[in-house]
């Protein structure tokens, strides 16, 4: 196990990135993932959004999660926040959602590593192996996929 990271520290520099401006980090509890996610929201002064929360509160959107595939959620998130960094957490029942497609997974990494717009995006989502096994090919400089269990704890 490297050293482990600072979560504070990464997300202030995720901001100053002129590219690949998203990051994932992977958490092995998932129950308390929301929570985590806010409390780094709340000590960078960025936002927080539930993406799970926002689904259950907004009819529309609930009723589209179906065709609520990879681009369109990049999409949504795009203008979803005035803040610098967005972190996002819940996302876990879309993903379910692309069981289907066997290359969702990877699509979803190659979104988060050529991300280039503001906000910069922040994901807070179960571990999984396929993106944990991802490798970065374009901005090897930069890291994307982090395992929250080598990272400092948030107090």
């Amino acid at each position: 196990m490297n050293e482990p990271l600072d979560m504070i520290k990464l997300v202030q520099e995720l901001k100053s990135r002129p590219k690949a401006r998203g990051c994932i980090v992977l958490t092995h509890d998932y129950q308390g993932q929301k929570e985590w996610a806010a409390e780094l929201a709340r000590q960078t002064n960025f936002e927080h959004l539930d993406l799970l929360e926002t689904f259950a509160w907004d009819e529309n959107l609930s009723a589209g999660v179906g065709e609520f595939l990879v681009p369109k959620l990049f999409e949504f998130l795009k203008n979803r926040s005035e803040s610098p960094v967005l972190i996002v957490s819940g996302v876990e029942f879309l993903k379910a959602t692309w069981t289907a497609r066997p290359d969702a997974a990877r699509n979803f990494a190659h979104h988060v590593e050529t991300w280039s717009h503001t906000p910069c995006l922040l994901f807070v989502m179960q571990h999984d192996k396929t993106l944990a096994a991802h490798q970065s090919n374009r901005f090897r400089q930069y890291r994307f996929v982090i395992d929250q269990k080598e990272t400092f704890a948030l107090t």
